[in-house]
């Protein structure tokens, strides 16, 4: 599967897992407007720190929806709350030899490590009842989230390296190819 595969309509019965995963989809959307990601690779303080709050408050509410009180409408399930993740990011840019590059590969990773949380939310046994996570669905969040806050420590650690612009001035900003 393309990585632009995973940008669809999801069916949906849970309301609570619909805001959760379209909360980890808009993060990822929004790292492409950070002032790094215009940088051959890195993320500077102010990214990491947006990225880490974004991390504390997806866990948050990934956490909110496990615990009990598991809602109890039966006169209104099921309905159906689709999970609209169909916009592409826009992370590409076309290098001087005219292929296609990501923005940066830090913020490129990162959006990845969003979408990927984010459809796994979407497809994940808990999209079928009306709310709450079912516990392996919470624990496969918990540990994507944990895995999403490595990647930051990682990139935390290495400082952005000096590269030679590689983006043909003026190029078009696109989103990624291949896929539908």
């Amino acid at each position: 599967m393309a990585f632009n595969d995973l940008f669809l309509e999801y069916p949906n019965r849970n309301s609570e897992l619909r805001s959760v995963a379209k909360s980890a989809y808009d993060f990822g959307l929004t790292i492409a407007a950070e002032p790094s990601s215009a940088a051959g690779i890195g993320m500077d303080s102010h990214a990491l720190e947006r990225q880490r709050s974004y991390v504390e408050y997806e866990t948050s509410l990934v956490e909110a929806i496990h615990a009990e009180p598991i809602p109890d409408n039966p006169a209104v399930h099921p309905t159906d709350l689709p999970i609209n993740l169909s916009v592409a990011y826009t992370t590409f840019v076309e290098d001087v030899n005219g292929q296609e590059v990501p923005i940066n590969e830090s913020t490129q990773l990162v959006a990845e490590k969003w979408m990927m949380i984010a459809v796994a939310l979407a497809k994940s046994q808990s999209a079928a009842i009306q709310g709450s996570l079912i516990e392996h669905d919470y624990k496969r969040a918990i540990n994507n989230l944990e895995s999403l806050s490595k990647v930051l420590d990682e990139i935390e650690k290495r400082p952005s390296l000096d590269l030679p612009e590689n983006a043909k001035p003026g190029a078009p900003i696109k989103r990624r190819s291949g896929g539908k």
